[in-house]
Order: structure tokens, then C-alpha cells, then sequence
């Protein structure tokens, strides 16, 4: 399956411009809002750190691997929030690594708080192309050579900006957001290859259901779509006194997406730590390659109002200069 994989990569790079849509694919997309939608950023009410780590499709040599880490925080000077994060994702012998900003404003309506942000950034696109391998090509001892004025030998990369937008509606019980990235679409170049961007859009909507005082549940949906393929999941997620929690996923809404079915468990250790585990039940064609996938989830919530009670601004007295 490696060859394969390798052999559909070369064919892919056979041409100069390449169509690339690279979006790391997250299972507890519920747990990490910010990762996705940057205008969710201050609505965990502290500064809020989250780490996350999936390794898709665990034994299939060159499977994708990603590894995240954000952190944002309420910006109560500007009537926002702000928050940054890290990316790094990898699958066979492409890998992207992205770092970004973002700032969005927040309007306290009566119907619950609205908030609408940008986030900017740039993208490093790398391909190692000592781990292509070319009908054609001579791959001997320490020689590689693909006999393609396209695809290079060694390890090339590239630098793009990324911009993104993004809308965020919260309630008691219920939330929704939106997000666009890569809009306009651009180009990243690799050495002699260009990849495409294009741009992606995300949508997402929870709800939040008390069944008693000590459990309740939160469905939700989650929708990505480039305007040319959509992918939908859906999952129910049980908390038992906001400590524990456990879940069931369902990714694919038709015959051409039918993906995996999820598993979510997690454990509040105090106020501040929060840990959480899914587990992806592969049902589509990869399921007897693959021995499923594994990806976790650390939050860290400072839980500390942070610039709360600010003192007023400086008002200078013309008598005093």
C-alpha cells in the first residue's frame, strides 16, 4: 500500500500546477472551537490553551499525522478576543507548518453574544522528494534520481500568506460559526511545483441539552465544503457533571463520504485540565489497512478573568505639563 500511496503522489506532481486542498481533519472538532474558528477566541471566558495530537489511520506507512497547538484569550480593550496558533501537518512526502493570528470583535446583543473575526498568517509547504519513486527513476545506494524535470530529489519548500474570516454566534443553549479560509484563493510554490489553495469553508452548530442536574448532552454538526466536495459529521457528546464525558461520531453523509464512526472519552482531572481521547472506527475501503485512528486533546483554562477592572485611561491637565 506504500508503493501505491507514493506511485498516486507521483502521479498527482506529474504536472506543474497542482490542485492542493491541505485542512488537517479533526475528530473533537466540539473540543478544540478555536482551532477552526478563530472568532470563537475569548468565549472560554479565560486564557484557554489546547493542545492536540491525531495520528490517522495508525500502521499505514505515510499516513497523515498532526500535531496543534493554540491559545487565545478575551481582549476586553478592544471588545474582543485574541489568540494564536501553531500547525504542523504531514502526509507521505508533503507536510504543511503554519503559524497564525487573529483578532475578532464580540457585540453583546440580547439574544446572546455575536462575534466576527480575521486571522492571518503564513504557510510553509515542504516535499520530500527523497521519497518519491518514478517508473523511470534510478534509486540505488544513495542515488536518487526520478528522471522528472518536475518532482526534486530532495526536500524543497515554500512560504504563503493565509488569511481567514470567520463569524461566531453563542447562547446559553445553543452555538453556531462559520469560518472561510484562503479567500481570495492563491498559490503556494514548492521548488518547481505549485500548489492551488483553495479556499474552504467550515460550519458548525451545538447544542446544549440538560437532561438533570448532573448530565447533560450536546449535539452537534459539522460541515466542511470547498464548494466542490462536502463532508459532514455529526456527533452526541454526555457530560456528566461537567467531569466526565463520552460520545458517539458519524463522518460521511453518503455513499462517497462515509468515513469512520468516532468514540470520545475525557476526564476534567481539576478546574484548570481538561483531557480528552477519540478514536476513529474506520468503515470505508482503508478500514482493513489501517487499525484506526487515535487523537488527543489538552485544554488548559487559566480560569482568571484577565484585564477585568482595568484602570481608567490617563487624563492629562494642561496645568501640569
Amino acid at each position: 500500500m506504500y508503493k501505491i500511496l507514493i506511485l498516486l503522489g507521483v502521479m498527482l506532481w506529474s504536472v506543474h500546477h497542482a490542485s492542493s486542498q491541505r485542512t488537517p481533519q479533526y475528530s473533537q472538532y466540539m473540543f478544540n472551537k478555536y482551532q477552526f474558528n478563530h472568532a470563537y477566541a475569548g468565549f472560554d471566558r479565560s486564557l484557554s490553551i489546547t493542545g492536540a495530537s491525531r495520528t490517522q489511520w495508525a500502521t499505514f506507512d505515510g499516513a497523515p499525522s498532526t500535531q496543534s497547538i493554540n491559545a487565545h484569550l478575551p481582549f476586553y480593550i478592544w471588545s474582543g478576543g485574541i489568540g494564536f496558533s501553531l500547525e504542523n501537518d504531514q502526509a507521505g512526502a508533503l507536510s504543511y507548518s503554519s503559524a497564525r493570528v487573529s483578532y475578532n470583535f464580540v457585540y453583546d446583543a440580547p439574544v446572546g453574544l455575536f462575534s466576527a473575526g480575521i486571522r492571518i498568517g503564513l504557510v510553509q509547504s515542504r516535499i520530500n522528494g527523497s521519497l518519491l519513486r518514478t517508473p523511470d527513476g534510478v534509486y540505488e545506494s544513495n542515488v536518487i534520481q526520478h528522471n522528472d524535470p518536475i518532482l526534486p530529489a530532495r526536500s524543497t519548500a515554500g512560504i504563503a500568506p493565509t488569511w481567514s474570516i470567520a463569524a461566531y454566534f453563542i447562547h446559553d443553549y445553543f452555538e453556531t460559526g462559520i469560518s472561510i479560509s484562503d479567500l481570495p484563493e492563491g498559490v503556494n510554490s514548492a521548488g518547481s511545483l505549485d500548489l492551488n489553495k483553495k479556499s474552504l469553508i467550515n460550519w458548525f452548530a451545538e447544542a446544549n441539552l440538560p437532561l438533570n442536574n448532573d448530565i447533560d448532552i450536546l449535539p452537534s454538526l459539522f460541515v466542511k465544503s470547498d464548494l466542490v466536495q462536502t463532508q459532514a459529521e455529526i456527533a452526541a457528546i454526555f457530560k456528566y457533571r461537567s467531569q466526565y464525558v463520552a460520545g458517539l461520531g458519524f463522518r460521511g453523509y453518503n455513499v462517497n463520504s462515509v468515513d469512520a464512526v468516532v468514540l470520545y472519552a475525557g476526564l476534567r482531572f481539576n478546574r484548570k485540565y481538561t483531557l480528552t481521547y477519540s478514536y476513529d472506527l474506520g468503515i470505508n475501503g482503508l478500514r482493513t489497512f489501517s487499525e484506526g485512528t487515535h487523537e488527543f486533546v489538552l485544554n488548559f483554562n487559566l480560569q482568571k478573568l484577565i484585564g477585568v477592572g482595568l484602570p481608567p485611561k490617563v487624563k492629562y491637565n494642561p496645568r501640569f505639563l
